[in-house]
């Protein structure tokens, strides 16, 4: 009984359904998912945030599983979105995105531009054990005082999904 308990509350976090991505009209395309980051990358000062910093890929960025919102705690993967504003649209300097992690009322936050340009990656990378926490974060782009998009993940134990732990070669 107690095999068949532990079970079910393992497979529960994995059933989460966070609400679907919502784009302002000033946004042409939102992509969302998870990928693999075991390599290196460099850092940008970033004071509004925990660390004091994020991470600056040297490379390109391909989501290894495209539209997933439910994302296992473990060393070495990440999550986020790449956004792209709608033709003619470009974010003023006071630009930025906003990682809400679980149990805080208080964003991260950092400078970002969006334009019609390309598309530009906002993220965040486990790298620590504290920072393996369970529950709804919720990433948000905003020009001033206008909101352009609003993703919720739902962060889940590990084990919970094994399939993509493994496949990354991370730890928890």
């Amino acid at each position: 009984m107690r095999l068949a308990l532990a079970l079910m509350l393992l497979a529960c976090p994995a059933l989460a359904a966070p609400a679907e991505p919502q784009a302002s009209a000033q946004v042409a395309r939102l992509e969302v998912g998870v990928f693999c980051a075991l390599q290196a990358m460099d850092r940008m000062p970033a004071p509004g945030t925990t660390s004091g910093w994020i991470h600056v890929p040297t490379s390109e960025i391909t989501f290894h599983w495209q539209d997933r919102q439910v994302v296992p705690a473990a060393i070495g993967l990440a999550f986020g979105i790449r956004v792209q504003g709608a033709p003619g649209f470009a974010t003023s300097d006071g630009a930025e995105a906003r990682v809400t992690r679980p149990g805080r009322t208080t964003p991260d936050v950092w400078a970002s531009r969006i334009s019609d340009a390309g598309g530009t990656l906002s993220f965040f990378r486990f790298d620590t054990e504290e920072e393996l926490l369970p529950g709804l974060w919720i990433f948000e782009g905003w020009d001033g005082e206008t909101l352009l998009y609003h993703v919720e993940f739902e962060v889940v134990p590990a084990a919970a999904l094994p399939e993509i732990v493994n496949a990354c070669g991370a730890t928890s």
